[in-house]
């Protein structure tokens, strides 16, 4: 009787064709995958600056109808006391200065001669989940995060008297994630108007 001693079998180029599909098969899911992961991180940074920008101008928003509360002068010309003389070439705000229950003037931090870039830092505080600056550096567990915000606030109609437009701009600049370098940002703007004064 005859034995068939004829085995099969992959060769070495078979074997490097198989695995060669394979690791398409695999890399393809895995790279977009990471795209993924990138794109998703900067949404996240993207809303966290949106609502930075956001929280600014509400900040100077009540700052104002403060203002404009205890404004008392015949023209109600105070309405933007405060507010004005430290934001019109650029400021930062510490939301957590206030006073009982509103917010203040305080609460607006001057950057001096208009460089806002060593104020502008946001410190995240990893066991609350806030976010704020500060005149100063923050102890733990504020941490710098990767955002900065400026405010500033400029008279549109300044030659009126009293003045009752102004445009209060929040800017808030972060860094954008590998594959989107390069610093970005988030711009938002509103006008806030003084209707007390009678419009004759």
């Amino acid at each position: 009787m005859k034995k068939n001693t004829h085995q099969t079998g992959l060769t070495l180029i078979e074997c490097i064709v198989a695995i060669s599909i394979l690791t398409l098969a695999v890399a393809g899911p895995l790279t977009l995958a990471a795209h993924s992961l990138k794109a998703s991180r900067d949404s996240r940074a993207e809303f966290i600056a949106t609502h930075l920008a956001e929280e600014a101008l509400e900040a100077v928003h009540n700052i104002r109808a403060n203002n404009s509360a205890d404004d008392n002068t015949p023209n109600r010309s105070q309405w933007m006391q405060g507010i004005m003389s430290r934001c019109d070439t650029g400021c930062v705000l510490d939301v957590s200065e206030h006073g009982p229950g509103v917010w203040g003037q305080n609460a607006l931090i001057a950057c001096p001669s208009g460089n806002c870039a060593t104020l502008a830092m946001v410190y995240f505080n990893s066991q609350t989940g806030l976010y704020r600056q500060s005149a100063a550096s923050l102890p733990d567990p504020w941490r710098a995060s990767e955002f900065a915000r400026t405010v500033t606030v400029e008279g549109i109609d300044n030659a009126a008297n009293p003045m009752r437009q102004v445009r209060v701009t929040a800017t808030v600049n972060y860094q954008g994630y590998q594959g989107y370098a390069g610093l970005r940002f988030v711009k938002i703007t509103e006008d806030l108007y003084n209707w007390f004064p009678s419009l004759n």
